[in-house]
């Protein structure tokens, strides 16, 4: 849940940070990101916003689609949430003015993402794929941030085989859990509903 810190007698609110990155293009991180901003949002009922701290221009895409319409400024309200295109840091800024209880953060790649405001998140997911020409750049992910002494963070994976998550496991000592497949994002399936209740509460 969100954090409450008491300041001069008082108590000041602090927003849950929550940041999403991918190994590599393609394996369903923005995908996810929108799953679980409408999980937080529409299902929980509580206050989240996404932002997008990645070039890939996907949030304003998104907008046009949704809206009919492109604005210049942040944020689109879609559903139940509110989404940051192109954001960066005075985004985040201004997302935690907001007060939002869940501030979603899509760093893309974590090769083109602000890695380290990914780390500084208070929950950390990896999205990879076990697909055969995605699963390399997973497992480098995976061994040099564990090798780095990283703090810990949830590896999470759609496509690829059965076989290859268990394989890495085998191997690799990389645990990985499985997304659900949902063809709509915004749409909040009993599965889904389970296991984000599930990858949330776990530490």
């Amino acid at each position: 849940m969100e954090k409450k810190e008491k300041t001069a007698g008082t108590i000041s609110f602090k927003s849950r940070l929550i940041g999403i990155v991918g190994t590599g293009h393609s394996v369903g991180c923005t995908h996810f990101s929108i799953m679980l901003l409408n999980y937080l949002a529409g299902y929980l009922r509580r206050n989240a916003a996404l932002l997008e701290f990645n070039p890939s221009g996907d949030m304003a895409r998104l907008e046009e689609i949704c809206t009919g319409t492109v604005q210049r400024n942040s944020p689109c309200r879609i559903l139940e949430a509110d989404y940051y295109k192109n954001a960066g840091l005075q985004e985040l800024e201004e997302a935690l003015k907001r007060k939002y209880e869940d501030i979603l953060i899509d760093f893309g790649t974590a090769a083109e993402g602000n890695m380290g405001e990914f780390w500084r998140c208070d929950r950390r997911f990896v999205v990879g794929s076990f697909s055969e020409w995605q699963q390399e750049s997973f497992r480098e992910f995976e061994m040099g941030n564990r090798v780095s002494g990283r703090k810990s963070w949830k590896s999470l994976a759609v496509f690829g085989s059965e076989e290859t998550r268990r394989e890495f496991k085998r191997r690799y000592r990389i645990e990985t859990e499985r997304i659900p497949f949902s063809a709509d994002a915004f749409a909040v399936t009993e599965e889904c509903g389970k296991f984000f209740g599930k990858i949330i509460a776990e530490k």
